[in-house]
């Protein structure tokens, strides 16, 4: 055998027979033609459902793929949660996250079977809504300022309800009686409709709750809007003032926002992709158009801002949480 034909040998041994070309890096084929899951952990029909179908479509538009919709509701959101902390973080899960769920959940619920800051990622925040604080149109009030001097006047007396313990509306309430200097009574409902019904039935003095259901109450005067809890007059209602004006309690703000985590360990290229699609598609006129039509505001914040964001408020609720001594059975 000549020197040239045992190099030949040699050479053909050394190479697989059926070698194939490496395959790309993971998050560069990314998502291919595979559809990506959006986890909503609410059920369907409420706002935090309407956010995560108009994020499906303003990602699909951005990634070039079908983004499917699971609903998976209950423990105030942390059910989906848990579902998508415990999902293959290969970029085909994402999760609708809220403040609920991210920020106030993991300091009343002790038993997560998940760790919220640990097993997902924040990659975008897309939008958010204040709080009203409205009283029922008998109260002998028609501001905020009178309520809570009535308030400090008959400690426990005045009763104001909440969609529920834990919820955004029980925090804050909480959160502006600590910083107010005032006790009232804590009624929790099922949800925002049997709480409307008792409001406007004048059996509940104040509530706290997402402004946009209540604005047609509002508006005909079954209800009085005394403040909202947006660091600036919201779009929604611009004659109101808020909080911090209303109750001379500067600084004061809390909003519900909404945004999209993923699993930890998803690629840095699939998640910088995602970033860029919400901070693009919630940048946009279509998210804006669609969004005021719910009472709700675009606002996009990048993978860097919305993590910071996060942090800073699962440090701010944990300590209204401790201070009010909640607790969820």
């Amino acid at each position: 055998m000549t020197l040239a034909r045992r190099s030949l040998l040699a050479s053909a041994l050394a190479t697989p027979a059926f070698a194939q070309p490496a395959a790309p890096a993971i998050g560069t084929a990314w998502p291919g033609a595979r559809p990506v899951r959006l986890v909503v952990p609410f059920p369907p029909g409420g706002a935090t459902d309407a956010v995560g179908r108009l994020t499906g479509t303003l990602i699909s538009q951005h990634i070039g793929q079908q983004v499917i919709i699971e609903n998976r509701g209950g423990a105030g959101g942390n059910l989906g949660a848990e579902l998508a902390a415990h999902s293959a973080p290969d970029g085909y899960t994402l999760l609708i996250t809220t403040i609920s769920a991210a920020a106030m959940g993991p300091h009343l619920y002790p038993r997560l079977g998940y760790d919220p800051l640990r097993d997902l990622i924040p990659v975008g925040q897309s939008c958010h809504v204040c709080n009203g604080i409205m009283a029922r149109p008998d109260l002998p009030v028609s501001t905020l300022k009178e309520a809570l001097a009535l308030a400090k006047r008959r400690p426990g007396e005045l009763v104001y309800g909440s969609p529920g313990n834990g919820t955004s509306g029980h925090l804050i309430a909480e959160y502006l009686n600590h910083n107010a200097g005032v006790t009232m009574q804590h009624v929790p409902y099922r949800g925002t409709a049997p709480m409307m019904t008792d409001l406007l039935g004048g059996r509940l003095d104040l509530v706290h709750d997402n402004l946009p259901g209540y604005l047609p109450a509002i508006r005909d005067g079954r209800a009085k809007l005394l403040a909202v809890t947006s660091p600036q007059p919201w779009f929604a209602a611009p004659a109101t003032p808020t909080v911090a004006e209303a109750a001379d309690l500067p600084g004061f703000s809390a909003m519900i926002w909404w945004g999209v985590q993923v699993p930890t360990g998803t690629p840095e290229p699939i998640m910088d992709r995602l970033s860029a699609a919400m901070v693009a598609g919630f940048s946009g006129t279509e998210a804006r158009d669609r969004l005021h039509q719910l009472g709700i505001e675009p606002a996009p914040l990048d993978r860097a801002a919305f993590t910071a964001h996060v942090a800073a408020e699962y440090r701010k609720w944990g300590e209204v949480v401790r201070q009010a001594g909640i607790r969820v059975e």
